[in-house]
């Protein structure tokens, strides 16, 4: 079961949620609590007992009849759900700001994700490091995917170039991209996106301080 899994059955913003309780729930293990209630959980999330419920149910998280939800299997059960039990290596295409950024976030790998090799056409980048991830040319994209099965992109390119890019992984056989570039992919059938729009989330933030 990969990063990007899904069910059609659970919905966007219920998987978008997990993360959120499983935090809550390492919390909960590392003190030695056992079980917890949807209750104690809205409280932490600012949700209804009955969203928690639905969503914690919805990926089989045990339970304990009128005691709540057992804390250890419940991790167990977001983490398999998203794929958080099993390293998935992937690449990352654009070593600028953000890019070198990503590179240097240790955190992924907590969340599934490691990032092995990093690509760009700049001549000080390629054939350096960045946070201990080596940088290839462009040019080289096909051969190292192939050589190291990899099948996740994060591209963190300037939207002029990210489409090219997105036809050469996807005739290297890449199945999961994570968008960065301000920009709409158009990808066939089977190759998954997943777009991540700063502007958007500034312009959201922005229209709540106003709103305040």
């Amino acid at each position: 079961m990969g990063l990007f899994h899904r069910r059609k059955e659970i919905s966007v913003q219920t998987i978008r949620r997990l993360p959120q309780y499983l935090r809550i729930f390492y919390n909960l293990h590392g003190y030695g609590r056992e079980l917890v209630s949807s209750t104690y959980l809205a409280d932490e999330t600012h949700l209804l007992p009955v969203v928690v419920k639905k969503d914690l149910q919805a990926v089989g998280a045990p339970s304990k009849l009128r005691a709540g939800f057992k804390v250890a299997g419940t991790i167990e059960v977001i983490e398999k759900f998203l794929g958080w039990n099993n390293l998935n290596k992937a690449f990352l295409v654009g070593v600028g700001h953000l890019g070198a950024a990503l590179l240097g976030f240790d955190g992924f790998k907590n969340h599934g994700l490691e990032i092995v090799a990093a690509f760009d056409t700049h001549p000080e980048k390629v054939a350096s490091t960045v946070h201990g991830v080596p940088v290839y040319h462009t040019a080289q994209l096909a051969t190292v995917i192939e050589r190291q099965n990899l099948k996740i992109a994060v591209l963190t390119l300037p939207s002029a170039a990210a489409q090219g890019v997105t036809d050469t992984l996807v005739a290297a056989g890449i199945k999961a991209i994570w968008n960065f570039a301000p920009v709409n992919l158009e990808v066939p059938d089977g190759v998954t996106v997943q777009k991540e729009d700063i502007s958007s989330g500034l312009a959201e933030l922005c229209a709540k301080l106003k709103s305040k």
